[in-house]
C-alpha cells in the first residue's frame, strides 16, 4: 500500500519528468526563437508585397496555390550593407513558358539600373534572386519589381510585386561584430541592427545548407511571422536550389 509520502514523490517526479519534456518539446518553437528585428523607424513606402490574383490559367499550373510574394518586411523597404544583396521570393508554380524578372530602378523610378530574366522550374518555393547586373551605391534607396511574365506580348497579365532596398554603411561596432561572427550568428546580428535584407538572405543561406537543422528552422519562421500574415503564409515553403531554382536568361 502506497504512503502519502509516496504518493508525493512519485507525484514530484511525474511533473518534474513532465516539465523537462515540456523543455524539450519547445526548445526550438517559433516562440522561442533567439532571432528579433528591429524594424527600423521612420522608413517605409507604399508597395505590393503579394501579387494581385490571376485571372487566367496561361500562366500559373495551379490557381489554388499561394501567390507571389516577396520576401520583405513590413516597411517594405530592406536595408542591405553590400553591393550585390540577395532578393528573396516566394514563386507558385508556373508553366514552362513563363519568365521572372528582376527590374532595379533608382528611387524616382526614372532609370532602369539593372533588368535581370530567368528561367523558372515550374516549380512553387522560395528563391533567392541576386543583384547581379549593378552595384548599389551606400546612401542611395532604389526601387524594384519582381514578375511572373505570362506573356511578352502582353505584360498586362504579368503577376507583380515589388518594393524597395537601400544600401547604408554598417556602424564600427556593428562592423566589427560583424567580421568576427560566425556564419550562424549573422542573422541575428543583422536582424538586431534592423538591416533585414542581409538577415533574411543570410538566414536563408543557412537554411539550404543546413535544412534539418531546428533552430534555423525556428529562426526562418520567427523572423517571418512576425511581418504579417503575407510572410506567414509562406513560411513551410521549400527552398528552390540547383536545378529547381529559377535559370537566369539574360541581364542588362
Amino acid at each position: 500500500m502506497k504512503t502519502f509520502l509516496q504518493d508525493r514523490s512519485l507525484t514530484a517526479a511525474t511533473l518534474t519528468a513532465a516539465l523537462g519534456l515540456s523543455s524539450v518539446l519547445i526548445a526550438f518553437t517559433p516562440a522561442e526563437a533567439r532571432i528579433t528585428f528591429k524594424a527600423p523607424t521612420a522608413l517605409g513606402i507604399p508597395a505590393r508585397r503579394v501579387a494581385g490574383a490571376a485571372r487566367d490559367s496561361q500562366c500559373l499550373t495551379d490557381t489554388n496555390s499561394k501567390r507571389l510574394t516577396a520576401i520583405m518586411p513590413q516597411s517594405n523597404v530592406g536595408l542591405t550593407t553590400v553591393a550585390n544583396p540577395v532578393l528573396l521570393f516566394y514563386v507558385p508554380k508556373t508553366s514552362t513558358q513563363a519568365a521572372l524578372e528582376l527590374v532595379i530602378l533608382d528611387e524616382n523610378k526614372n532609370n532602369v539600373v539593372s533588368k535581370q530574366s530567368y528561367k523558372p522550374s515550374g516549380k512553387a518555393g522560395v528563391v533567392s534572386i541576386p543583384v547581379t547586373t549593378a552595384s548599389l551605391e551606400v546612401g542611395k534607396q532604389y526601387r524594384w519589381s519582381f514578375s511572373v511574365i505570362c506573356d511578352a506580348k502582353a505584360r498586362s497579365h504579368d503577376r507583380v510585386v515589388d518594393g524597395a532596398i537601400k544600401r547604408i554603411q554598417p556602424q564600427a561596432q556593428l562592423a566589427t561584430q560583424l567580421k568576427n561572427a560566425s556564419p550562424q550568428q549573422l542573422p541575428h546580428l543583422y536582424a538586431n541592427a534592423g538591416i533585414w535584407q542581409d538577415s533574411i538572405a543570410s538566414l536563408a543561406s543557412l537554411r539550404t545548407s543546413r535544412p534539418n537543422d531546428p533552430e534555423l528552422k525556428a529562426d526562418w519562421e520567427a523572423l517571418l511571422k512576425t511581418q504579417g500574415t503575407e510572410l506567414a503564409e509562406v513560411v513551410s515553403a521549400p527552398f528552390l536550389q540547383g536545378q529547381e531554382a529559377p535559370q537566369l536568361l539574360s541581364t542588362r
